[in-house]
């Protein structure tokens, strides 16, 4: 963890700053083209927290819905990508991705333990390491069928 026990970022400008109490749930990267669209790079890299143990301790972000089912949130003041959330289950809306280069210490939480959207993996771009789970958008059952409700998301490219 950074700063004693909590895992502190925030926005390039410093306007919005964040900490969580606790560890990360998971860590990942997602390929899927709303990710690359919204940051603009070939992968999202993330770390999920329990919205319990997260708050915004400076300023508030400015909130996006990219879709029926996801938001992203950025720094109203630099423009900073902070953060996405869905906003349904099965994933959400307990829950919220944090892009781990807007984190203090990003280097202190370790590697990705997956990678999902593969479908939209920009082989040309990006190596993927070894050992690392690779899961498809579509080949996770609970997002495909939350997808399927929300016809408006687009999974590929």
């Amino acid at each position: 963890m950074s700063d004693g026990d909590r895992i502190i970022g925030g926005c390039y400008c410093g306007a919005i700053r964040y900490e969580s109490s606790a560890e990360p749930t998971s860590r990942g990267m997602c390929h899927c083209r709303m990710c690359q669209r919204w940051i603009g790079v070939a992968a999202i890299m993330h770390v999920w927290f329990d919205l319990e143990s997260f708050r915004f301790t400076k300023g508030e972000p400015k909130t996006y819905k990219t879709s029926s089912i996801l938001e992203r949130s950025f720094c109203p003041e630099c423009g900073t990508s902070l953060m996405h959330r869905y906003v349904v289950p099965p994933h959400g809306p307990d829950r919220v991705a944090i892009y781990i280069g807007t984190l203090d210490d990003p280097q202190s939480l370790g590697g990705p333990q997956y990678h999902f959207g593969i479908e939209s993996h920009l082989p040309r771009w990006m190596i993927l390491a070894e050992g690392v789970s690779q899961l498809q958008a579509d080949g996770d059952s609970r997002l495909a069928e939350a997808w399927a409700a929300f016809p408006d998301i687009e999974t590929k490219g």
